[in-house]
């Protein structure tokens, strides 16, 4: 049985994943809302056990399995054919069957579908559905379902009177008809042709989602006022049930495959009418086949918006597609913000400054000489002196100037594309505008990411078209040459290989920076002129106490003496995270070679992990004296649920709470690698900028590793002792 243990999370799953959710509780109220007809919800049972059972004896990944992805298709087709044909021998064995077919259907969607990044959505249930009922016009044996006339006495068998009486108060509740036809389109999802399962059903999508239920709301009523400007009788909706389609497409397309936001949601004003154009017309084909349209309107506009999204240039229009998909709108909105303020946009390989030390930005993105239009996204750097000097002694020779000859690094893993070693120097003052960018390297980071070095000395270049660099490396010695009258370092990302190409708007990584007399730490930036920039060398300290190895256990004890475990482990996507034995809670992170960053928790929030996740959100290796650094959370992770109940609502136009995330570092410390480090800092929530809470953390670091660590919130006092660090 313990092998089986995946089974009622895959099962619930199944039921929630027809509105993109795999929220378990979701699933179970969706569950108990086919038992409305008893036979429907003992075959939808049974023919979506059939595929995950079916998946998991043929040796499938269980990641999917699990997640419901394998099982909603077939649970729709066991449900579908309960509806239209009586019970018996014959219809089991047609269901389990289908559930099966439409199993393997979905992995032929999914590879097919799969190759250009899109989801097979209901097409395979659609596909089956249509099959069988063809196919069954041939089965004599299978008569029509005429057990609607005797909804009550099942449902007096399922609750008694009570529930009996709550269906008929339902059904013959004064609702507008408007409001009426979408709870009968909300209930039609699961071939529930009533009030009381659209409501139901409805109950279940405001639970589960605030923003997917704002967003049903929205595709009908878009829907309704566009029948009604064409002259459409509304009853078309409700008599055909066609309406899920409009409800589909708007949580699909506002909030769960595209970030919801105003963007997503003015975008369903064109898109809903599409839909219901799409959904008119075909029915009027499928009228001819005896067919019903059912959901194939909804897959139809989805797949060809997201397929067309592939071909933009940019994203002017702020319709953002999800990178990691949480299935909810709410959890997608609030852990894309935070990741695109925390990391950036358009980032995903980090890019470094290239140089060792502290250098000042003489001319930055739109600068006042030479970085305009297309080569407007660039810097230049040069090292200055306390007084400001850029040179030594009168500046007549570019030896004087500090940064002539000084080593250029590659600032990143990538491949030399384009080497230009042999212009000669410039005396100070004077250009070279026939070989305007230099001695030159262009190094590859990605097909479509490009670095380029400017200004280097004659034949100081090291590696030649072809070879392989990695961040770090040296890979020349700055120079004066090309169009520059006194030495300074050129600095451009660009998305083709051709030196002088046009520049792209890239940031940094990982950039320490005095600007206007204030110190700070970013994770990503575009450093301004004047600012005084550099890369952090590590503490060893630091990095050996928060550089977590996959295979790697943490074992520690607790005040009480209690031991804890985490295994450091990668998930199916690679992505790395701390895997808590007691609690089973995860917390996920990134690392580089000068930062650590917690990007996700799920599990158990009393847990130890969990403060752990929240003290060491940010962490960086290297560090000035007196070091703050700052972030946010997503409010999710550090509201209950029942505080952001409101904010979901809003979250899409506007958030009024904060999570924020403050660390200090010793006010003496740096370069000191014997003396332990005491890292303290706090978590803040706020709404509308009035605290409300705090929790304060202190780690005790030495070179063994973190020696102590020390959470305190209003309720309760943590502290641990690190024991030992294993390796696998």
């Amino acid at each position: 049985m313990k092998k089986l243990e995946w089974f009622p999370h895959a099962l619930f799953n199944s039921y929630a994943q027809v509105f993109f959710s795999n929220n378990k509780w979701f699933g179970i109220i969706l569950l108990l809302l086919t038992f409305v007809d008893f036979y429907v919800g003992i075959y939808g049972l049974l023919s979506v056990s059939a595929a995950l059972l079916t998946g998991y004896f043929i040796g499938l990944s269980e990641y999917p399995i699990r997640q419901g992805y394998y099982g909603f298709n077939s649970l729709l087709v066991g449900v579908g054919l309960a509806i239209y044909f009586q019970p018996g021998p014959l219809l089991l064995f047609l269901i389990l069957i289908s559930g099966v077919l439409t199993l393997f259907i979905s992995l032929a969607f999914e590879g097919i579908l799969g190759k250009y990044g899109l989801p097979f959505l209901s097409l395979p249930f659609i596909l089956v559905f249509w099959l069988l009922r063809l196919a069954s016009r041939q089965f004599e044996a299978l008569g029509l379902n005429e057990r609607g006339i005797y909804v009550l006495n099942e449902l007096y068998l399922l609750g008694g009177n009570q529930l009996v009486s709550l269906y008929e108060w339902w059904n013959q509740f004064p609702f507008p008809s408007s409001l009426k036809a979408y709870f009968l389109s909300l209930g039609a999802i699961f071939f529930q042709q009533n009030v009381f399962a659209g409501v139901f059903a409805a109950i279940g999508l405001l639970i589960y989602s605030r923003i997917g239920f704002t967003l049903s709301l929205l595709g009908f009523y878009i829907a309704y006022a566009f029948y009604l400007v064409l002259g459409v009788p509304f009853t078309e909706i409700s008599y055909s049930f066609i309406g899920f389609n409009y409800i589909l497409t708007a949580i699909a397309l506002g909030g769960f495959f595209i970030i919801p936001n105003k963007s997503s949601f003015a975008s369903l004003l064109i898109i809903i009418p599409i839909v219901a154009v799409l959904s008119i017309s075909l029915q009027e084909i499928f009228n001819l086949f005896y067919l019903p349209v059912h959901s194939f309107p909804f897959n139809l506009a989805v797949l060809t918006f997201l397929y067309g999204l592939k071909f933009r240039m940019d994203n002017r229009i702020g319709l953002s597609t999800i990178f990691w998909q949480q299935n909810s709108p709410e959890k997608n909105l609030y852990n894309h913000r935070n990741f695109m303020d925390r990391f950036g946009k358009d980032s995903p390989i980090p890019i470094y400054l290239p140089f060792f030390g502290e250098w000042t930005i003489t001319q930055g993105h739109k600068g006042s000489y030479t970085h305009k239009d297309e080569w407007k996204h660039a810097w230049d750097f040069e090292i200055k002196d306390e007084e400001g000097k850029t040179f030594k002694d009168e500046g007549d020779y570019p030896a004087d100037y500090y940064c002539f000859d000084k080593n250029v690094l590659a600032p990143a893993y990538g491949t030399v594309e384009s080497v230009v070693n042999d212009v000669d120097e410039n005396p100070i003052g004077k250009r070279n505008l026939e070989k305007n960018w230099g001695n030159t390297i262009v190094i590859r980071h990605s097909d479509f990411l490009f670095s380029q070095l400017s200004h280097l000395r004659k034949g100081s270049i090291v590696p030649q078209i072809g070879d392989k660099v990695k961040k770090g490396d040296i890979i020349a010695r700055l120079g004066n040459s090309g169009n520059s009258p006194y030495p300074h370092l050129h600095f451009q990302l660009q998305s083709t290989p051709h030196i002088g190409s046009k520049t792209i708007d890239y940031p940094i990584s990982d950039v320490w920076m005095r600007y206007q007399d204030k110190d700070s730490l970013l994770s990503v930036a575009n450093p301004p002129v004047g600012a005084l920039v550099s890369s952090l060398n590590p503490h060893s300290a630091l990095k050996n106490a928060f550089s977590f190895v996959t295979g790697e256990q943490l074992i520690f004890k607790s005040k009480d003496e209690q031991e804890i475990t985490w295994n450091v482990k990668k998930d199916y996507s690679l992505n790395r995270y701390l895997e808590c034995e007691p609690s089973g809670s995860k917390a996920y992170f990134k690392l580089d070679e000068a930062m650590l960053h917690f990007t996700h928790f799920e599990g158990n929030r009393r847990s130890t992990l969990y403060r752990f996740y929240l003290a060491a959100y940010k962490i960086s290796f290297g560090f000035t004296n007196g070091l703050e650094l700052r972030d946010s959370f997503p409010v999710n992770m550090v509201f209950h649920p029942r505080k952001i109940f409101l904010q979901d609502f809003l979250a899409p136009f506007y958030r009024y709470l904060r999570g924020e995330y403050r660390l200090r570092y010793p006010e003496k410390g740096k370069g000191l690698s014997l003396k332990p480090v005491e890292l303290k800092g706090e978590v803040i929530k706020s709404s509308f900028g009035r605290k409300l809470d705090s929790y304060s953390f202190e780690f005790l670091i030495d070179n063994t590793g973190i020696r102590s660590f020390h959470f305190q919130s209003r309720n309760s006092n943590l502290e641990t002792t690190w024991i030992e660090s294993l390796s696998a």
